[in-house]
């Protein structure tokens, strides 16, 4: 046994008589160890290898460690194994499992046991959705999670989802929060998704919302302006900038966030018709909706919150040709006003974008003045709008074209004559239809100045 402070304890030398082999030297701090030692010199068979979920504790310079195999990677299949040390058996362990819960949350344990649906739905949300979807669906997948489906079901385990559970859900939200059977939809669809993915990834086997599980949703009309109405609330409103919001939705049908974030770059000339080409949207984004967008995605910071974004498919990207009273007021309204420094036509006296929340204020003001209910919102103008084409008797692909749902040719394949004469017919129609109801007229001006520069 050694003395001396800066060496191992003990050591042990083993020499080979016939001098054939050098020596074997071992040194530990402990006689138990060289005793390991000198048996792993005598039987060389490797050890075997953990099975993923086994784990344990050894001992090194006096503190306890923990550990815990994992499954294997599964980007390398490599082994993987987490660990942690502390000054007691139970400190150890208390810190492995705090180790191993940060790696259940962010979705990297691989899941020795299924997750629960707060788990797996932060997991899913974080690293499945942000990555691929736009901010403001992403957004909505995730106040659905928080609002109702983690509050009511959040603490059972993925694999122990049985029907009884989505009925809970379901109660939760029609029952406890007192909210519409439309919402429990949204919710079961959400989840539906998420477990969808949960398959995908091995998580689980089976997505155990299947279609027997899901909540019973009642059809509501949503209530929409006659164009009588329509033409009253166009006629009673005293606000230049409103009165061009309100015939804008009515007579084109085009989307509060369209409208909202429409420029001047786009509206076009064919010949002497002018053309909104909707290239863009204003929404109004969280902090986390905008942060970490996905690749791709176009996004621009408008100010009060507001962000220019693209529509939300395709389809939503068209060429809208305005009747010629909107036309030209919108254009003499341009040349009063001027754009603002991103462009857009609407905009408050400091510059900043218009917001959803001003533009409900505003409407609820002019269904005042009209003697209308707040059943009616923003959105439903494009159903009057589309109640106006359908009675004008226009085919499905024009009346599609008009409202965005379903893909027109943008930019020069949309200037053809035939398909522009079409357009021309619905939205002058949808025009005659609001300004023949309670005898309004609209006022017809020019800015030659402005149509030139356009």
């Amino acid at each position: 046994m050694n003395e001396t402070n800066d060496m191992p304890r003990y050591t042990l030398t083993l020499v080979d008589a016939t001098n054939q082999t050098p020596p074997i030297v071992l040194t530990a701090e402990s006689a138990r160890t060289i005793v390991r030692q000198l048996t792993k010199r005598l039987d060389p068979t490797p050890e075997r290898r953990r099975v993923q979920g086994s784990g344990g504790f050894t001992t090194e310079n006096g503190r306890v460690k923990a550990f815990r195999e994992l499954p294997p990677d599964p980007a390398t299949g490599k082994r993987r194994r987490v660990t942690a040390f502390g000054g007691t058996k139970a400190e150890a362990e208390l810190r492995l499992n705090e180790k191993l819960a940060e790696l259940q949350r962010v979705g990297q344990l691989g899941y020795v046991k299924p997750p629960t649906v707060a788990e797996w739905m932060d997991h899913w949300l974080t690293d499945v959705c942000k990555p691929r979807l736009k901010p403001r669906t992403w957004g909505t997948y995730a106040s659905v999670s928080a609002n109702n489906i983690v509050p009511s079901i959040g603490a059972v385990r993925l694999d122990g989802l049985k029907p009884a559970h989505f009925r809970r859900m379901e109660r939760y939200i029609t029952v406890e929060q007192g909210r519409s059977s439309g919402t429990a939809g949204s919710a079961w669809r959400t989840l539906h998704k998420a477990l969808e993915d949960a398959v995908l990834e091995g998580v689980i086997e089976r997505n155990p919302a299947v279609k027997g599980t899901a909540p019973r949703v009642a059809l509501k009309e949503r209530a929409a302006l006659t164009p009588e109405q329509a033409a009253d609330l166009i006629a009673a409103e005293t606000d230049d900038t409103w009165r061009l919001m309100w015939m804008l939705a009515f007579m084109t049908g085009m989307r509060q966030g369209e409208r909202l974030g429409l420029t001047r770059d786009e509206l076009r000339r064919d010949g002497d018709r002018l053309v909104v080409l909707v290239e863009w949207q204003a929404q109004h984004l969280t902090k986390r909706e905008a942060e970490d967008l996905p690749k791709g995605v176009e996004c621009t910071p408008l100010g009060n919150g507001m962000y220019r974004t693209r529509p939300k498919t395709e389809k939503g990207r068209r060429a809208i040709p305005l009747p010629e009273a909107l036309a030209a007021q919108l254009l003499a309204y341009i040349e009063r006003h001027g754009v603002n420094r991103a462009g857009l036509v609407f905009h408050d006296d400091r510059g900043l974008p218009l917001t959803g929340g001003v533009e409900r204020r505003r409407w609820h003001r002019a269904l005042d003045r009209i003697g209308a209910g707040h059943e009616y919102v923003p959105h439903s103008a494009r159903h009057t709008t589309e109640t106006i084409l359908n009675r004008l008797g226009l085919d499905d692909v024009t009346r599609t074209a008009i409202m965005g749902h379903s893909r027109v040719s943008t930019t020069n394949e949309i200037y053809t004559h035939v398909e522009l004469d079409r357009l021309v017919a619905a939205t002058d129609g949808v025009e005659r239809a609001i300004e023949g109801q309670a005898g309004m007229t609209v006022p017809h001006s020019t800015n030659t100045a402005t149509s030139a520069a356009l």
